[in-house]
């Protein structure tokens, strides 16, 4: 009988290790149900935001193409925009003329920075800036309109275009 506090403790280090192996599969089942969770989460959130960027660039288009938003704001609101889509079909290569209509506006102050700029300085900018949305309507307005053919027309606001995709009624 000298085996005897051998067994014991034998069998309770099993018991151990049984108890550390089942606490360790617990813990691991639980950091996938919280990577589960996250990515779930995450999936949810990209969702809502990628809603909200289609909503704000079905109204910029709508705005271009009812010329209730000038083409250089609209430009620059869309590329902002089209930058932060996560989807094919949505960058530069797709909008050429609303990025260089934006790059060539982009430097030119707006707001409180317009409002410190002398009256000179603005009316030759604004000439500028009207030169480059004369030579880019065109493409601009036809981009707004493949934009707002993929992302629709704001709700209420069918009919009320001045302007189809190439110009002009």
């Amino acid at each position: 009988m000298s085996n005897g506090p051998w067994v014991w403790l034998g069998a309770g280090a099993i018991v151990i290790v049984i108890a550390l192996a089942a606490y360790a599969g617990w813990l691991w089942w639980r950091v996938g149900a919280q990577r589960r969770e996250r990515e779930a989460h995450n999936a949810g959130v990209l969702a809502e935001t990628e809603a909200d960027l289609a909503a704000s660039i079905c109204i910029i288009a709508d705005s271009l193409l009812t010329g209730e938003l000038n083409l250089s704001e609209g430009a620059i609101r869309l590329k902002v925009l089209l930058d932060h889509w996560h989807a094919p079909a949505s960058g530069q290569a797709d909008y050429p003329a609303i990025y260089r209509l934006y790059l060539g506006t982009a430097t030119m102050p707006r707001g409180e920075q317009r409002d410190a700029y002398p009256k000179r300085e603005i009316r030759r900018l604004d000439r500028e800036r009207e030169v480059l949305e004369v030579a880019a309507r065109d493409e601009v307005l036809a981009e707004a309109g493949r934009l707002q053919a993929r992302f629709g027309v704001p709700e209420g606001r069918i009919g009320l275009h001045r302007f189809g995709a190439a110009g002009p009624a």
